[in-house]
């Protein structure tokens, strides 16, 4: 691909990502400058080593009130701009060190930064995208319980690495890990995700969620693991994309509200649709998250048809 052409597919991206604020009520307007600021500080192609692109992925929660937008790229072109990214989000020195020691580590070959909008907060921080092995990240974690866990399921599961390494920055600062599923198969990879909750919840999916994910298409499940002050706060099933009418069966049953904005707002964002699902729970409260690849094609509106439904998320 053309340097123009892959310019023309990082501006088109970004205006997808800007329109799409505009209807999500969760999005205030003193948030703005903090979104702006993130897209400002991803590095356009002329700024990224030759032939290398940068990736996107965004997420949106299914009745509207989480949205949150990643991106990743060679280090050579992230990691300048992700650190003066990090400076105007006025980083402390102690999460600074955290993401120095983490680099030096881990020495990753895939780096970027993320922002998100959820609870009236814009929470913003990096991650690196490459996998990297366990026995390399489990040292870096420090002893709490949240460790035990995540270790005991590892090891019981015969897990070798964690695919992502996520970080927030901030008060209340959290760390997250995503790891693949090692099932053969959609079923055993299912079977694997219930005994996952079981494990970090003490409760496994809903009979009927279990049902819908047996019907994936392929084996790509996994699992995202989020850690805060020694205690693990969520835990997420990753599962393959799926079908609108799918999804609103998958909120029903996890009691998570489906806004009908969601549909019109994927199909701005991204033509091949939903790429993956999470169905989460924190605490007592479950939810489905859908993410999407932002693409530079992505269908807009129709000039004079009918405009989405607002959002009744609110």
């Amino acid at each position: 691909m053309s340097l123009e052409a892959t310019l023309n597919r990082a501006l088109s991206i970004r205006l997808n990502l800007q329109i799409t604020l505009s209807r999500l009520p969760i999005v205030e307007e003193w948030m703005d400058i903090h979104l702006d600021r993130w897209l400002e500080h991803v590095p356009t192609p002329p700024e990224m080593p030759m032939g290398q692109m940068v990736s996107y992925l965004a997420m949106l929660g299914s009745d509207l009130k989480r949205m949150w937008w990643g991106a990743w790229g060679d280090p050579a072109g992230m990691v300048p701009k992700l650190a003066d990214y990090l400076k105007l989000c006025n980083i402390a020195k102690s999460d600074a060190a955290i993401l120095d020691a983490m680099g030096e580590k881990l020495e990753p070959r895939l780096v970027g930064s993320w922002v998100g909008v959820w609870g009236g907060r814009v929470t913003t921080g990096w991650h690196f995208w490459d996998p990297k092995e366990w026995d390399r990240v489990e040292p870096l974690f420090g002893t709490h319980e949240a460790k035990f866990k995540l270790k005991r399921w590892v090891t019981d599961q015969g897990i070798t690495r964690v695919e992502r390494f996520s970080q927030s920055i901030g008060d209340d600062a959290y760390t997250e890990i995503e790891l693949a599923d090692p099932g053969a198969d959609v079923e055993t990879q299912v079977r694997n995700v219930d005994a996952a909750f079981v494990h970090f919840t003490g409760g496994g999916l809903p009979s009927t969620v279990l049902e819908t994910l047996r019907g994936a298409p392929h084996p790509s499940f996994g699992l995202s693991v989020r850690v805060r002050s020694g205690q693990i706060t969520r835990v997420a099933a990753i599962a393959p994309g799926m079908p609108f009418e799918l999804l609103r069966g998958l909120c029903k049953d996890m009691n998570a509200v489906y806004d009908e904005g969601l549909e019109g707002l994927v199909n701005m964002l991204a033509v091949e649709g939903v790429s993956r699902v999470e169905i989460g729970r924190a605490g007592e409260r479950g939810g489905v998250d859908v993410y999407v690849e932002p693409t530079e094609s992505a269908r807009k509106p129709t000039p004079g048809a009918p405009a989405a439904p607002p959002s009744q998320a609110n």
